[in-house]
């Protein structure tokens, strides 16, 4: 089977600023893509064309084989997508809120809405005012609503804002869930690295307007750079070997980032101030640590 989702060297202007630079990757079954980037990189902005919401100036958007541009109403069909905080009826239960957007389709049976509401989790409280629910439960329920189609591409944009640790556990969770049952594919673009490193099977970073990388979430972590935690006798004294992403744990440990020759370099360095090296173990780095590393900090160029 071929990608559910091609993006092909996208790019987009604003009279003449061009904020989208060929940007370029894929999507295929039982994917999670996480899509990351500074503030004002292009993300919503590559989400929006994706679904049609803005118009492409040049590159191409395949959804399951289907030009957005040239086939748009085929190339929907099959997505389902929140951008931030999904909308719904406050004073009505949940299941007629399901009700009233399974109309918008054709085709979609009463045991379809029963489906969606038990891959969610919603059955204890489908019959309650959405009034009654928490933003993770209301986050729920528009996934839900997403789903009734039976897409197999999702799109969330920032669909952690607001939610507790419990309501992000509760995501992360069903988007592990829905991409094994419902054999779905998953754009999601989000600030919480911490969260997207849990679930993620692939990462996407743009910076700019332009990708700077799109690998594996292992591979991501991967630098010529590593970071180590050493322990030694004392660290006083040591302030001028260290460098800027290096830092003092506590009286006898250093947490520093070097390259393996750097390393050596600084071990030789210890041991000419007659300072002691117990261990040195290396520490994997996080998705935040890997994408400040390759993204420069988190700015807007």
């Amino acid at each position: 089977m071929g990608a559910i989702l091609e993006v092909k060297n996208l790019n987009k202007f604003f009279g003449k600023k061009q904020i989208l630079k060929n940007v370029s990757f894929t999507i295929n079954e039982g994917e999670i893509l996480g899509f990351i980037g500074p503030n004002g990189a292009g993300k919503t902005t590559t989400i929006k064309l994706i679904l049609g919401l803005q118009s492409i100036n040049s590159g191409e958007v395949y959804i399951n084989g289907y030009d957005v541009t040239k086939d748009f109403e085929k190339a929907i069909l099959k997505v389902g997508a929140i951008v931030e905080n999904p909308d719904a009826y406050m004073y009505l239960t949940g299941r007629k809120n399901l009700e009233l957007i399974a109309n918008m389709y054709q085709d979609i049976t009463k045991e379809r809405i029963d489906e969606v509401i038990r891959l969610t989790g919603l059955e204890k409280r489908i019959n309650d005012k959405v009034s009654k629910y928490s933003l993770g439960m209301r986050q729920r329920l528009g996934i839900a609503s997403s789903l009734l189609h039976n897409p197999n591409l999702l799109i969330l944009d920032e669909p952690t804002n607001g939610l507790d640790p419990e309501g992000i556990k509760e995501l992360r969770e069903l988007l592990i869930k829905l991409t094994k049952e419902e054999k779905m594919g998953v754009l999601i673009s989000s600030h919480n690295l911490a969260e997207l490193e849990s679930f993620c099977t692939n990462v996407c970073l743009i910076k700019n307007g332009s990708v700077i990388t799109t690998s594996s979430i292992k591979n991501f972590k991967k630098s010529d750079k590593s970071y180590y935690i050493m322990e030694i006798s004392t660290v006083k004294g040591i302030s001028k070997l260290l460098g800027k992403n290096d830092n003092i744990v506590d009286d006898t440990h250093i947490r520093v980032l070097r390259e393996k020759e750097d390393l050596a370099k600084l071990i030789k360095d210890l041991v000419n101030k007659d300072i002691n090296i117990y261990s040195v173990k290396l520490v994997e780095m996080t998705l935040e640590e890997a994408f400040l590393a390759k993204a420069g900090g988190n700015i807007i160029d």
